[in-house]
Order: structure tokens, then sequence, then C-alpha cells
């Protein structure tokens, strides 16, 4: 079945995600027609010796195409490069550029191999085809056919490529002969789940945390004491794993098989009064997932019940292995409650001499300790409408008419648009000739599933007609459109109905679907997504900090100051605010770890909460996040020049061009060297005339922020090898146009004052989100109309995204 339908794919498939180039014709160069700069810089310094008679090094210029970043591209990138490193025009040359002159014209030419590539990746045929993300694909199955995929797990999809930062990008998510072999397994991975060969029931087991048995020599004691059911498992160490969460157990009680299951475990926690709280932490340790991590407070006569859900996708009868630990960071200890064999009731009862001392003489906690009574589980979890959608999706009827009714609802939610004439007649054909090889009836339908499920209508949003030329999206594909931006899904029955009766095209329905969507919990995919791409939050830790000079990060840490910049941006959205804040503001989103991190006391609950920022904090906007400021660094030590670079691109939508491949990196200082900050040493980089004229562009963006380490600490001195005494920091700073600024609060006041250049940015940025695809010097004019609509209403973020959803830009492909 596998090779009919990889055959079939492959020829399918490669159609949408072929990328074609269109010929050009080169043409004599003539300075004229560049801008007057660098045609003059052109024929100064470079047609002299890179013309038809002299081409030294094999090198012309004469001949160049002026259609910079679309022809002749690298050649006019080898130009780009040489002059930028000071290679040419050479040192015996008799006329000799200014530095800021090379900038110039690098600066230039790198702008123009910018719009170039946008304009190729955003290229558009008669019908683009967007290939779904990893993401996407696993929320559109779960709401298509009500199937958990982990597509993430070892033998799943492949991980998504990326176009600085962003993952949505239609002509970067290319599909290959491996990927289709990927979609194949992974939809009869789906179906298998969706329809079994055996039915699976729902089924409930439960037990107590520790269970003693008759052969245990505590069992008589605890059972003449009444105390069998009373035994608890205490978990003291960041070493102890409690390896027991199975609770199928016996013959007459087995796994029932893949599917989502509802977890509760109920818990105590005890937590030191200048201590952390104990944080319990449930894994699948063969595949290496966390199913669910939390601070636990609770007293040890008053637990509580935390429940959760995760999907497994054991067969039937073979449990999942749950392993449950305390990240309480305190030391393995020879003598715990688990080594002792001591059956542990309350810590009220009196320790044996050799056990591990866990409470003070008063009965306080000397430690976090998590305290496991009892651990249940139930299912597999499917609602009613998960199992009316499969029972409407697979034939019961031997027939071929019933088949082709049950796939055509099938295809039409998959395909997020109505059949073309004769379309379902390919599956139908997969189906006949499956029963024609002897597959059972069953299998034969689920093969033309698969076959939906791999197709290149399931896996890329398409947009567009093959026989005629149109630009604006039809009511499906705006639908599609909408859903994806909001809550990267396939659309629900209301955008369907809408859709079909041509009703969501209509301004004032439009504008009712964004508030309803919006205020739907599955828009907060959309918060979580935008702000990770568009601030590359998926980065951070790619650099893993020294444990040695940073022993307090870990991963917790890093999740959460990932979650600070993610909450943030939610806050922002959904409480009308503007673009302000994310450049400066008064406030944050924290949790108890991060809090802790920054010094912020008073943040109890395990959950990102809004906490009023004071002066002495150092902290507001997304600027000051741990989370930029640790995946601008090496892991090692901050690095001024990418956090500019990262700030330009993402806040003023100018990327920096690259730097010189033959340029030295700065070196740490030597042991028995005085000490330098890291400042001291770009300055003396910058008096290389081919590094000045950007690092003055670049380099006074990211000193600003040179308070914070690393990891994002405050800091009032560099940390640096050598001799001496460290020196202080010095955060000061001049931009190009002449202002000045000390610190970070002062340079965040700067970019207050100039709103329009990141408003301008923000938006860009959210329509290539939307649109999936880069912008050109053709939708200048719609981004600008959206700007406005920014400004009008005080660029409020939640105004941007409603007005980019209504525009017209939103609304042509």
């Amino acid at each position: 079945m596998k090779q009919i339908v990889a055959a079939w794919l492959i020829a399918c498939c490669s159609l949408a995600a072929a990328q074609g180039d269109d010929e050009v014709d080169a043409k004599e160069f003539d300075p004229k027609e560049l801008d007057a700069t660098v045609g003059g810089f052109i024929e100064t310094h470079c047609i002299e010796c890179h013309d038809r008679q002299a081409a030294s090094g094999d090198f012309r210029v004469d001949n160049l195409s002026p259609k910079v970043g679309f022809e002749d591209t690298p050649r006019w990138v080898e130009i780009m490069e040489r002059i930028k490193s000071g290679e040419m025009p050479p040192d015996d040359a008799a006329e000799q550029p200014t530095a800021d002159q090379r900038a110039d014209i690098v600066e230039w030419i790198a702008a123009r191999m910018k719009e170039g590539e946008s304009a190729r990746l955003a290229k558009r045929e008669r019908v683009s085809y967007r290939r779904l993300t990893r993401e996407e694909y696993v929320y559109t199955v779960r709401d298509l056919i009500g199937v958990e995929y982990d597509a993430s797990d070892p033998g799943g999809l492949f991980e998504d490529p990326q176009w600085h930062g962003f993952e949505r990008i239609g002509s970067v998510l290319t599909l290959s002969p491996s990927h289709i072999e990927k979609y194949i397994k992974a939809a009869e991975v789906i179906l298998d789940e969706a329809y079994p060969d055996e039915p699976i029931e729902y089924r409930e087991a439960g037990k107590r945390a520790m269970e003693i048995k008759e052969t245990h020599h505590h069992f008589q004691r605890l059972k003449a004491e009444g105390m069998l059911d009373k035994v608890r498992a205490p978990l003291t160490t960041s070493g102890q794993i409690y390896r027991y969460s199975n609770p199928w157990r016996s013959p007459d009680l087995k796994f029932p098989g893949p599917g989502v299951y509802e977890i509760s475990y109920t818990v105590s926690g005890l937590k030191p009064d200048q201590g952390i709280a104990p944080r319990m932490k449930v894994t699948e340790p063969d595949l290496d997932r966390v199913l669910f991590e939390r601070d636990i407070i609770a007293p040890e006569d008053d637990p509580v019940t935390v429940t959760f859900q995760a999907h497994f996708s054991n067969p039937p009868g073979r449990p999942p292995k749950i392993y449950v630990t305390n990240a309480n960071k305190v030391p393995n200890h020879p003598r715990t409650n688990a080594t002792s064999g001591i059956p542990f009731i309350t810590t009220k009862h009196r320790r044996a001499p050799w056990q591990m001392k866990i409470t003070n003489q008063d009965g306080s906690p000397r430690y976090p300790i998590l305290i496991i009574d009892s651990i249940t589980m139930r299912g597999p979890m499917v609602t009613k409408q998960e199992q009316r959608r499969r029972d409407e999706y697979l034939a019961t009827e031997t027939s071929l008419d019933t088949v082709s009714e049950s796939l055509s609802r099938f295809a039409r939610r998959a395909f997020r648009r109505p059949l073309y004439d004769r379309e379902l007649e390919t599956y139908l054909e997969i189906v006949r000739g499956e029963l024609e090889a002897g597959e059972s009836f069953r299998n034969a339908v689920k093969t033309g599933m698969v076959a939906i499920l791999s197709s290149k209508s399931f896996l890329f949003i398409a947009e567009g007609d093959e026989e005629a030329e149109r630009n604006e999206l039809n009511d499906w594909e705006l639908a599609t459109r909408l859903s994806y931006l909001l809550w990267s899904t396939m659309p629900d029955d209301e955008l369907f109905a809408l859709a079909e009766n041509r009703q969501l095209s209509d301004r004032a329905v439009l504008q009712e679907q964004f508030n309803r969507m919006l205020a739907d919990p599955r828009a907060e995919r959309f918060m979580r997504s935008f702000s990770s791409q568009w601030l590359n939050l998926r980065k951070v830790g790619m650099f893993p900090p020294d444990r040695n000079l940073y022993p307090n990060y870990d991963d917790y840490l890093e999740q959460s100051m990932v979650g600070e910049s993610q909450a943030f941006f939610t806050e922002v959205l959904r409480h009308d605010l503007t673009l302000r804040e994310f450049i400066d503001s008064d406030w944050t989103m924290l949790n108890p770890r991060l809090a802790r991190f920054y010094g912020i006391p008073g943040v109890v609950d395990d959950r990102f909460q809004r906490v009023a920022l004071q002066p002495q904090n150092h902290r507001g906007g997304l600027l000051t996040h741990a989370s930029v400021l640790s995946l601008t660094s090496d892991g090692s030590r901050h690095r001024p020049v990418h956090r500019g670079a990262w700030l330009s691109e993402v806040f003023l939508g100018k990327e920096p061009p690259p730097p010189p491949a033959n340029v030295d990196p700065i070196e740490p200082t030597p042991t028995d060297a005085p000490k330098a900050t890291l400042r001291m040493k770009l300055e003396a980089h910058k008096r290389d005339p081919n590094c000045a004229s950007c690092h003055q562009k670049i380099d006074p963006l990211g000193l600003a922020f040179d308070h914070y380490n690393a990891i994002g600490q405050w800091r009032t001195h560099e940390k640096v090898e050598g001799t001496g005494e460290d020196p202080t920091v010095d955060a000061s700073g001049e931009l190009p146009d002449g202002r000045t600024f000390a610190n970070a609060k002062e340079f965040q006041q700067l970019l207050l004052a100039d709103l329009d250049a990141f408003n301008r940015t923000f938006i860009e940025k959210l329509a290539i989100y939307g649109m999936r695809r880069t912008m050109t010097i053709d939708d200048r004019e719609r981004l600008s109309a959206i700007a406005e609509i920014s400004r009008e209403k005080d660029y409020q973020v939640r105004a941007i995204l409603e007005a980019f959803v209504l525009s017209d830009l939103f609304q042509q492909r």
C-alpha cells in the first residue's frame, strides 16, 4: 500500500513544491542606471581594472546587470565582499574610497540583495502552495479526526526550516521524497489510532503511590496500626526518581491502548521558609518527554490533586513508563527514605538515626519535599464530537457508494474546500485497487484515507486558480488563512458555513469572526507562535550557558525566560496595550523561578502573572527580558554586536550586512594582562576602517544593554579574565544621528521617540507571519495603510492585528 500511495504522492506533490526562477537577459553595465553614488563608485574604482580589456582576476564588472539583487547576483555579492573586506580597490590604487564610502556601497548592495531575496521568496504563480508546519499539522489532525499525533517524537516529522526566525515561509518549506515517507507513516499511525483493529474501551485505574506487600517486613506492623493505606512516597532530593506511576498492573487491568489519557496525582509540597518550593516533574523517559511540571505547595494533611493530559502511542497491554522527580536542586543523599526501606507516613514520625534529616526541631521542612499519595489514569479520552467525526469518515457498509460518501466528507474537511469535479475518483481508485489486491474492506478504505492525509491538498495551503489569474482570495481560502493565522489549524464548522454561503468576504462578518476567534482559547497558539518567531525565541538555549560561569542556569529557568516573553506579548494583545510596552514598560510577566532570578520578591503562584516593576529592578519591555539578552549571547559572555544586530533587524527592520570573512574574532583577555571590557576591545576592533562604519550603526544598540550579562542578569561590573579589579560597566552611547544616551533606560526613550520605525517593522513582521511569505516593494503601499491605522489607534497591538486581517493585503494573494 505504501509504495502505491508514495508513487502517486511524489508525482502530485512535486508540482506544489517546485520552485522556478524566471530567465533573465543580462545587459551591458551603465552606471547611470544605478544609484548615482554606487554607479560613480563602480566607474571610479572598478571599471579600469575589470572591463573587457583588463578583466583583472578574470572578473568583469563592465557587463553587470543594473538589476542588483535580481540579476548577476553572485558577482554583485563578490563585489560587496571585496569592498567590505578592503581587498578592493587594492592598496596600490591611485584613488582610495573613504571608510564611509565603502560602508555606504556595501549597505546599498546588501539592501538590494535582501529585496531580491524577498521577491524570489514571495514569487506568486497562478496557484501558490505553502506547506503546513509541523505544529500546524498536529493541530489540524487533532481537529480533523481527534488524534493527538506526536510529531516531534523519534520517527515523527522533520523539524521545520527557518527564515530569519519564521517557520511558515512557503518557499522555504520544501517537500522531498523523504518528507512524503514521513507523512505516509504519520497518516498510518493516526488512522490506526482512530480506527484500531479491536475496539479500545475507556478505562480508569488508580493506586496508592506506595503499596506494601505481605512479604514486606513492615507489613504486619502497618496492618496492626491500620496504616497500610496511609503509606506515601516522599521525594526529598533531586536525585530521587519515583518509578511506580503505572496503575495498569494486573491481568484484569491492562493498559487499553494508544490515545490521550488524563492523569491525576494527589500530592503535598513542603516549602522551607526561605527556600524554594518542590517542583514536581513528570516525564516519559523512553521519549525524554516532559508530561507535566509545576511547583507544589500544600500541607501534608491537606494534599492537592493535580491533573493533566498526555498522549501515549503504546499498544494495548504495554503501559508507558512514567517517572516523577522533585527538581529541587538538593544534592542526592545516600540515606533517603527510598534507600532506608522504612515506609513513609508523615514527616511527624521520627526517622531512624541513619536516615536523612528532612525537618527541623520545630517540624518545619529543611528542604523542598514532595510527597505523593496516589495516582489515577483514565482514558483514552475521546469527545463525542471526535467520535462522531470518525464515524462519519469510515464507511461501515461494504459498498463503494457508501465509501464515496464517507471519503467525500473526509476529503472536504481535510482539503478545507469543496471537492473539484471527479477529484474524489482518484482516492476511490486507490480503494478499488486495494480491494482487488485482496485487502480487507476496512483496510482498503483506510488506504484511501492515508492518501487524502498525504496529498498536497491537505499538506499545503493552496491559493489561486490554475485556469485564471486571480489575486483575491475566495471565501474558502480566506477562512483557511484566518484560521491558520489565529489558531494554527483548519477552519471550524462556523467558518466553513460562512465560506459555503460566501459571507466571509463581507467586512462586517470578517471582523465579527476575528473577534470571536481571538476570544477563543485556541488564539493562545498565535500569541505563543508569533512572539516566538518574531523574537527568535526558538534560539534561546541554542548556545547553552557555561554551567561553571552561570551555575544558577537550568532548563526550568530557560523555559521561564521564553515564557515571560510569550506571556508579555499575550498580555499586551489581550488588554489593548500599545507597541510602547514592547520597548519599555513598568511591569512584566513573572513566575517564581524568573522572579528569583531577577531578584523580585513576592511571586509565589507557579504561573505567569503581571508584576509591577520598580526602578531598582532594571527591567521593562522586551529588550530587558532574559530571553532576548541570552539569545544574543554565546553562552560564556554577552555579545553587544549580536544584540545590536538583533535589535536592528527585529525592532527597526534594518538587517545589517554580514561581517567580512577575514576579520579576526575578539579574543578573551589573557590571564596575565590588565582586565578590559568587551566595549574596550570593540573600540580597538573598530579602528579597522573596513569595520568602523558598520559598527558605528550596530554597536550602540547592543552596548546600551551592557549592564546585562550573557544570561540577562543585571550587573555593575564586567567579570573578565586578567589582572586587577573588574572594570565597571559603561552602557552609554551615541546613535548615528548624534543622539546620546547614558544607559538602557535612556536608550529605550530614544526608541519610543521614533515609534513609527518600530510600528512599520512590527507590521511587516506580522504580515510575513500571516501571509506566509516575505514582503516586497509591491506590498509597501498596503503596509503603509495598516501603519496609518495603527497611528490613528495609538499603536494598539490588537488594533494592528485587526487592521491587518481586514486589509486588502490579507484578503489578497
